[in-house]
């Protein structure tokens, strides 16, 4: 780079560095997901010059860099075990500095790049990237001495630097030889419209296609006549003030006054939802009884009764009649006697990969309440941030919840994910104390429990580094003692394993008394953070995905085997936990993990004897049918742990919604997730999901007897230790609002109907199970379209979109259909210049080409637009299953 002439040499200014970042044109094309096997993939990156400041290899000796996010390993032969690797030809280098962060620098071999020259260099990367959202946005160029700046054409969500991936080399992910020799392909094409037309529920008419009430109540009954809560002088009555929370929550939702009054003085209930303590019996053989409720709305008196046992019952019997007002205030005359399936019904949300605000969280709690969700696990830390106040432990967010442009790391992480080279903005951002007990408080009026997570041992980067900043401060003021108080890592170590996300120094070192004294202190200010408004009751330890490698160099782990603490190195996990979950028991407190941090592949799950907590709670997550723990639910089961259902096939939100280089999310489980797969999950027979492989190929019988052949088969004796289902968002690609509630919803609304309600269809035998799901889902999707879908718009949440399915006949005529039939449709014949609303087919013969979408009913979102060649598709199976 060559800018401003002074005294003979080349100087670049900030101003010079500014232009070249506001013009330099960087394209990243993934090309080839295939020719390298399962391990690789080629990616091309071009750089054009289009300004008249030179880009040379260096500016007096003083490289200049381009550092960029990257989600897989850049050339794995040779990174990151050796410190860089250099493609002569181009006159490029790549480094690697730490987690998804890469750094592409000029070597001496580098051609000046004048304006409007181009350089382009191809290189490979680990497994494969069949989507446009793999690539992370905010590229930014960096000279020592000037502020770095990020590069324009990479900037923000439009990703519009990305090529096409238009050949099945590209959005494809693998070909892969087994140790057989047989070969095995990605099957999956992105869906075409006839193809999604024919997925799709052919639209009904009929409003008694509808659901009254989601989650499904598990008694419902229609009578006649309806009443109008919002014509006359309608109340809100508390008897003998039990229910008063409830009645405040319901009175700010209907607008209505809340009176309170005896049970011996109502005597006339006229215009009155009387909230009331009755011994109400779950119509459920054998469900708990403190979440059941009752509704009776009775024409005749026009008054509407709400009983339950507990204000728990009460409230989900007011979601209910809010549910049954929700288009006009008018409720239909009806009884519903309910309880919900499950105990636990949870959702998960991640804002240490990238932070959402308590605006957003607030918004999600409402809506998870909405449907009767009561559990929501909190996951506050990982490698990419800390997002929690600690009191007395102030670099955890001082450093660890900032990410910006520093190599050292010591003000502030690196911008993993694509956050910039500025600590401010995307990917920052922290919860104080108070924030935190605001969202206690709203969730605790909401009756959903707050489970919050510390991932530990790995996945603590952020941890790790801001414990290291307060280290060296108070070493450097020679307080060396309080120093190592909650130091977590050996600072002496210089070997680093690394993690699945490519992360070195992530996970806290388990020979270390502080990294125990520092558990110790973050439990206890949780503790007295939850105290006054919703007492602690579970410490979630994460515990997944550890690179236990990390610790085999470290000599405190092995004076722990030395001293005959530990067996061997290979038992320091189980040291780790089982210490964690003494810690927490000493607080009162019952232990949270995920499935990988109790058990150990090829062995099983610890014994449950080893933990004193009352009640140890286990996230099953790893379910990939050919990894062999498809039956680890059952094994911590049996083993006595209570074990909630979360697997990634099934209910992991940052999929796409279909296997679509266009769709946002990550396929590491499966290629994709949509709504429908959500509500056809079967917790209680897991081999029942048993679908399709990654591939994409079908499971046959065969695969399912050898799966119950295989070591790993465990029948499930405990049954009851099953206790519920629980959704998950993590936001690695997740950086907006928008894209935040869009991945959620509406497969929480699926989650919630599956968590609540038991479908009849679920006991079937699985050759006659299909028509009836496929019955009760057509029901679920118009529901959907025509009403769920409005209250979200009416709380201001967005959601996922499915493009519409098309087909067009001999004749010329186009047919659309939406996923949930009765949201908006319309079409272009100009290329999208007019929209018009696509009421009945529409003759189109005269064009070559029709564009389609579909949009909320409030007109301010949209999904993708699709185009329809005008000619007639022929038949196509359902090869994506």
């Amino acid at each position: 780079m060559a800018g401003t002439e002074h005294s003979g040499r080349m100087l670049i200014t900030q101003e010079d560095l500014d232009l070249v970042a506001s013009t330099l044109d960087v394209k990243y094309q993934v090309e080839d997901n295939l020719s390298g096997g399962r391990a690789l993939y080629s990616s091309s990156i071009t750089l054009t010059n289009q300004c008249n400041v030179q880009l040379s290899h260096a500016i007096e000796h003083k490289e200049w860099s381009i550092y960029f996010s990257h989600l897989r390993m850049v050339e794995p032969s040779y990174l990151p075990a050796d410190s860089s690797v250099n493609l002569e030809y181009a006159g490029i280098s790549f480094s690697h500095l730490n987690g998804c962060i890469f750094k592409l620098s000029p070597l001496r071999s580098f051609k000046t790049l004048g304006n409007g020259d181009t350089v382009s260099f191809k290189f490979n990367a680990q497994h494969y990237s069949a989507s446009r959202t793999d690539i992370l946005p905010n590229w930014y160029i960096h000279v020592e001495g000037l502020e770095p700046r990020i590069i324009k054409c990479t900037e923000g969500e439009s990703l519009s630097f990305v090529g096409p991936f238009t050949s099945p080399k590209q959005y494809k992910r693998f070909d892969y030889v087994l140790p057989s020799g047989k070969r095995r392909f990605d099957i999956y094409q992105p869906f075409t419209p006839e193809l999604r037309f024919s997925r799709y529920p052919e639209v009904k008419k009929e409003t008694e296609h509808l659901k009254f009430v989601i989650p499904t109540p598990a008694y419902f009954k229609k009578g006649e006549g309806r009443v109008d809560v919002t014509c006359g002088d309608w109340s809100i009555v508390t008897i003998d003030d039990v229910f008063s929370c409830e009645a405040v929550f319901l009175s700010e939702k209907m607008k209505l006054p809340v009176t309170q009054e005896s049970a011996k003085l109502v005597a006339s209930p006229r215009h009155s939802i009387i909230l009331r303590k009755n011994q109400v019996k779950p119509v459920l053989e054998g469900a708990p009884d403190h979440e059941a409720y009752e509704v009776e709305v009775d024409p005749s008196n026009e008054s509407v009764q709400i009983s339950a046992n507990t204000s728990a019952g009460v409230f989900y019997g007011i979601q209910s009649l809010l549910s049954l007002a929700s288009e006009s205030g008018i409720v239909p005359a009806c009884h519903i006697q309910d309880v919900p399936r499950y105990p636990y019904r949870g959702m998960h949300v991640d804002v240490s990969r990238n932070f959402h605000t308590k605006e957003e969280i607030l918004a999600l709690l409402d809506t998870m309440a909405m449907y009767k969700l009561n559990k929501f696990h909190f996951h506050l830390t990982d490698d990419e941030g800390w997002r929690l106040e600690i009191p007395g432990l102030e670099e955890l967010t001082q450093v660890g919840s900032r990410r910006g442009h520093d190599p050292t790391e010591n003000s502030c992480l690196l911008p993993l994910l694509g956050s910039g080279p500025f600590p401010e903005g995307l990917g920052c951002g922290f919860f104080t104390v108070e924030d935190y007990r605001d969202i206690l408080r709203y969730a605790n009026t909401r009756h959903i429990e707050v489970i919050p997570e510390i991932d530990m041992p790995g996945h603590s980067h952020a941890a790790i580094r801001a414990m290291r900043v307060r280290y060296d401060k108070l070493k450097s003021q020679n307080n060396e003692k309080e120093a190592e108080r909650y130091l977590l890592t050996d600072p002496n170590e210089t070997s680093h394993s690394f993690s699945v996300q490519m992360m070195a120094e992530n996970s806290m070192n388990p020979g270390l008394e502080s990294t125990f004294t520092f558990v110790d202190k973050v439990i206890s200010e949780l503790k007295a953070m939850h105290q006054d408004i919703q007492p602690l009751r579970v410490f979630h330890m994460g515990g997944d995905e550890v690179p236990f490698e990390a610790w085999d160099d470290s000599p405190a782990c092995r004076a722990l085997v030395d001293t005959k603490k530990v067996a061997a190195l290979e038992d320091l996990m189980e040291y780790f936990v089982t210490r964690v979950g003494r810690i927490a028991h000493q607080h009162g407190l019952e232990l949270g993990a995920w499935q990988d941090g109790i058990v150990v592949k090829s062995v099983g799950p610890y014994s449950r004897s080893k933990f004193p907590n009352n009640n140890v709670l286990v996230h099953f997550w790893r379910n990939v049918w050919e990894s062999g723990q498809a039956y680890d639910a059952h094994k911590l089961a049996n083993e006595g742990y209570e074990v909630i259902l979360a697997p990634g096939t099934h209910l992991y939100f940052d999929h796409p919604y279909e296997p679509d280089p266009e769709e946002r999310g990550l396929y590491w489980a499966c290629r994709y997730l949509d709504t429908h797969k959500v509500f056809r999950f079967v917790p209680e027979n897991l081999m029942f999901n048993a679908d399709v492989k990654l591939t994409g190929e079908k499971i046959t019988k065969l695969d399912l007897q050898l799966l119950r052949e295989s070591e790993d088969f465990t029948e499930l004796k405990k049954p009851k230790n099953i206790t519920g289902i629980q959704g998950q968002i993590w936001t690695e690609l997740v950086r907006t609002a928008d894209q935040f509630y869009e991945m959620i919803f509406p497969r929480l609304i699926a989650l919630a109907e599956r968590a609540w309600h038991k479908a009849p269809w679920e006991d079937v035998d699985p050759k006659k199970r299909k028509p009836k799901e496929e019955e009760d889902w057509s029901v679920f999707a118009h529901t959907l379209g025509n009403k769920e879908l409005k209250r979200l718009e009416a709380a201001n949440i967005s959601y996922h979109i499915p493009p519409p399915g098309a087909r067009v006949s001999g004749d010329g005529l186009l047919e659309l259909r939406s996923c949930y039939p009765g949201q908006p449709m319309s079409y272009s014949v100009d290329k999208g210049q007019i929209w018009k609303p696509y009421l009945q087919m529409v003759d189109v013969v005269a064009y070559d080409e029709v564009l389609a979408r579909v949009s909320s009913h409030n007109g301010c979102h949209h999904s993708r637009v699709i185009s329809i060649p005008i000619q007639v598709y022929p038949a196509s199976d359902d090869q994506n299953n």
